[in-house]
């Protein structure tokens, strides 16, 4: 018998909570249509940013005039926060203020609550996010910046010393899979 894994209710919260002017607004979970379409937009934008060619961005282009209408003629804004969009009206919050919150819930639907908190609390400048912590600083509950230096690498204990490499920092590196 395969696994059973537990209710999904039991590890999502009901969505994104953010703070507009002393007051609470909860963005409800994206629809599957919405979050599909958003991360859509998403990957074709990095498209046509990493368009080299005319062709290229042409494609991109294209493939952006294919994607489903969502149903109503809304802003990005107003599909993204949902209901909260005409709470922010109702409590007279200042467009940009709703532009901001709606662009923070657009980030929290294609990359997840942390890059949602970084942009908002960085007031949606990327040069004051800082380094992206990589999967083990976030596992261990620290940032990239915050462990370097504090931990010597391991010294060879086998008797020979192995040849010094680069640490690939600032570039690509060639695989992306576990290193031991």
């Amino acid at each position: 018998m395969g696994a059973k894994l537990g209710d999904l209710d039991e590890y999502w919260s009901p969505g994104l909570t953010l703070t507009v002017k002393g007051k609470e607004y909860t963005v409800p979970l994206a629809s599957a249509e919405l979050g599909l379409w958003c991360r859509r937009i998403a990957q074709i934008t990095g498209d046509i940013h990493g368009a080299s060619t005319e062709a290229e961005m042409q494609a991109a282009v294209a493939r952006i005039e294919a994607l489903p209408d969502l149903p109503g003629d809304l802003s990005l804004e107003e599909r993204v926060l949902g209901p909260v969009y005409q709470q922010m009206v109702d409590d007279k919050v200042e467009d940009p203020y709703i532009q901001f919150s709606g662009q923070t819930g657009y980030i929290w639907i294609i990359a997840g609550e942390e890059a949602a908190e970084r942009y908002w609390t960085s007031g949606g400048r990327p040069e004051a996010w800082g380094p992206v912590p990589n999967r083990a600083d976030r596992r261990a509950g620290r940032t990239s910046t915050g462990a370097a230096g504090t931990t010597k690498p391991q010294a060879s204990t086998s008797g020979t010393t192995s040849p010094t490499r680069s640490s690939g920092r600032g570039r690509a590196r060639g695989s992306r899979g576990r290193r031991s």
